[in-house]
This record gives structure tokens, sequence and C-alpha cells, in this order.
């Protein structure tokens, strides 16, 4: 035990020397935060619709050609996905429902002249969404232009508004979550890479090798070490966002626990680049080179569900994926179930790769 917190304690103090590492852990994640906060807290050229085609007719193929010729609404099919949760959750600003039977009941509309044999169109929208109020003024107008090609005059399709605002959800609020979890996994694999290289460059590893200590003692303070720096940098990154944009997370037991769980894994990731990269500069090229990316297909600065299909495919095998999802329910959804589903996945991937990172330590080897 007392080995550990020595080598806790030469981590740290090894950290606090390093400039450039303080920088780029504890205050790059604040200015990407102010960035995109008051450069990107508007809306958006274009909009992600998702919906789900129950009548699958040549008459409901109509209603989404014409969406999707608008040239502004990027439709996606939501067939199997739990899309009230997802708006519940502020990840989509809108959804539609075209029912089961209604080129039936447009036909009979064409014919008798009463629409209301149609099953109505059903919009479910978050109004605290400002895409949401562009999405249904381009809706109105294209199911005006479908009424007159149907009908001439008299409307035939019918829609059905529900409002589904269960409380306001920015984007600042929804970004800074995913701030917390770019912090996290920046910190956690550069800190634990750069510290590892470090240590290999300057005979550290081979002195270690001398002593009692063993690697899983000194991969355990590697952890600790990180946990303390990403609470750290968690604390001051909400602190920011209070500061600057008034967004007030909740804090709590599980938010905690996903900054540990989140920081176990990429430090164990750190580890594994680390073991198998080893000169300094090349090991510090691949982590960048791996959490860059990272960073903007995960869902921290915008929805995964607003990106294009291959990469939200890459998303879902992004570990920083399942962080910030579990991060933003814990703070600001309030979706327990999610939570606790995303910090499942994060601290079995955290095991993993502790484990792992671990074992392709070989520290004598050097």
């Amino acid at each position: 035990m007392v080995k550990l917190f020595v080598e806790i304690k030469y981590s740290l103090k090894s950290y606090f020397r390093n400039k450039g590492a303080v920088f780029w852990t504890l205050l790059f994640p604040i200015v990407i935060l102010l960035l995109l906060g008051f450069v990107m807290g508007g809306g958006s050229g274009k909009y992600t619709l998702y919906y789900v085609d129950a009548d699958n007719t040549n008459t409901s193929h109509a209603i989404l050609d014409g969406l999707n010729q608008t040239g502004v609404i990027i439709l996606q099919d939501g067939a199997g996905k739990d899309l009230a949760q997802q708006l519940k959750d502020g990840k989509i600003a809108m959804y539609i429902e075209i029912p089961k039977g209604f080129e039936q009941g447009v036909g009979m509309a064409r014919a008798t002249g009463d629409n209301r044999s149609v099953p109505a169109l059903q919009i479910y929208y978050d109004k605290t969404q400002t895409s949401s109020l562009a999405l249904l003024s381009i809706i109105d107008n294209v199911l005006n232009a479908l009424n007159l090609a149907f009908a001439g005059v008299n409307p035939v399709v019918a829609v059905s508004m529900h409002d589904v605002t269960t409380q306001s959800i920015s984007y600042l609020a929804f970004l800074l979550p995913g701030i917390v979890g770019m912090s996290i996994m920046s910190s956690a694999v550069n800190g634990t890479v750069g510290q590892m290289a470090h240590n290999r460059a300057t005979g550290v590893f081979r002195k270690l090798a001398t002593t009692p200590m063993s690697r899983l003692g000194y991969n355990a303070g590697r952890i600790i070490t990180q946990t303390i720096i990403l609470m750290m940098s968690t604390a001051i990154a909400l602190f920011a966002g209070y500061l600057a944009f008034g967004v007030v997370p909740n804090i709590n037991p599980m938010m905690i626990v996903m900054v540990i769980a989140g920081g176990a894994v990429f430090s164990g990731l750190g580890m594994i680049i680390a073991s198998f990269i080893k000169d300094e500069d090349t090991a510090a090229n691949a982590a960048s080179a791996l959490t860059f990316p990272l960073m903007f297909v995960s869902g921290s600065f915008f929805p995964v569900g607003q990106m294009p299909w291959f990469l939200q495919d890459l998303a879902k095998v992004s570990p920083l994926t399942y962080l910030n999802d579990g991060l933003r329910s814990s703070m600001i959804t309030g979706n327990n179930d999610l939570a606790l589903s995303s910090l499942l996945i994060v601290g079995v991937l955290g095991i993993v790769l502790f484990l792992v990172g671990v074992v392709v330590m070989k520290w004598k080897e050097d």
C-alpha cells in the first residue's frame, strides 16, 4: 500500500510539472466548451428528421419523397428505434409516424371529399429545440403542396401534433457532458501514454523492475492518479459551464462513478498504446490520432443521430459514445435506465482494458 501511494505521489508531481499536460487536461476542454457554446449555439442549414412508415405504400413514399426533395431535410428511418426516448433525452428534435391504412384513407377521401377516413400523420416534437420549429414549417409547406396534388382544393392529409417537451434541454446543456467525456478521454489516454513513454525513455521502468512494485500495482496507481486529475478537470469544466452559460447539471453518485469508469477505460487504452509503441513521440502521436476523431463521432458535440449513417456505425463501437450517453443521462436528462446500461458497458470495458494493459506491459524486457 505504501508503494502504491508513493507511485501516485510521483505521478501527480510529474503531471503538475508538465505545463503542457496541465493545459491540455484542464484548460483545453474549457476552450472547446466556450468556443462551441458561443459559436454553435444556434441552428444549422440542414435538419435530420426521423420517421416511421407503418403504411409503406406509394402514398406514404410520396410524402417522404416530398420531404427529401426540400434539400434541407435529412430523412432517417426510425423503425426499430425508441424514438420517443431519444426525443425525451434531447438526442432528436422531432419524428413523424405515418400510420397503417394511410393510403387507403387518402383514396376514400379523394373519392368522397371527406377526410375523416384518413388516419392523421403523427408528429412528435420538442418545442424547446430550435430545429423543431424549422422542421414544422418545412413539413407544413410540403403537406400543403401534397394536399393540392391529391385533392386540388380540399385537404385530405390531416396532422396530429404532439409536443412532448418534458424539460428544456438546450444545446449548451447537451454540450457540457460531452465536454466532460472528451476531457476524460483526452486526459486519461494522453496522460497515461505520456507518463509511460517518459518512464520508459528515462529508465524508470528498468529501475522499477528491480523493486517489489508489481505491474498490477503500478497500473492501479496510474488509474488512481488519473481519477484524481479527472475529478479536477470535471469540476473545472462544470464550474466554467455554470459561469459562462448558467448550465446547472445534476451532480450525483451515478455521474461520479461514470467519471471513474471512463477514466479506467481510457487509462487502460493508454496503457495498451504505450506498451506496443515504444518511441515517446510516436506513442503521443498515436494517442492523438485515436482520440481526436473520437471527439467528433461519439456524440460529444452533436447528437449521434444527426450524423451520417457510416459515422453512426462508428459511434456504436466507440467507448466515448457510451460514456457521453451515461454522463448526459445522469447529469441532464435523468434517464436512469440509459445511465445504468451505459455504466455497465463502460465498467466492463474499463475492467477488460485495464487487465489487458497489465498483461501487455512488460517493463522487465525494456
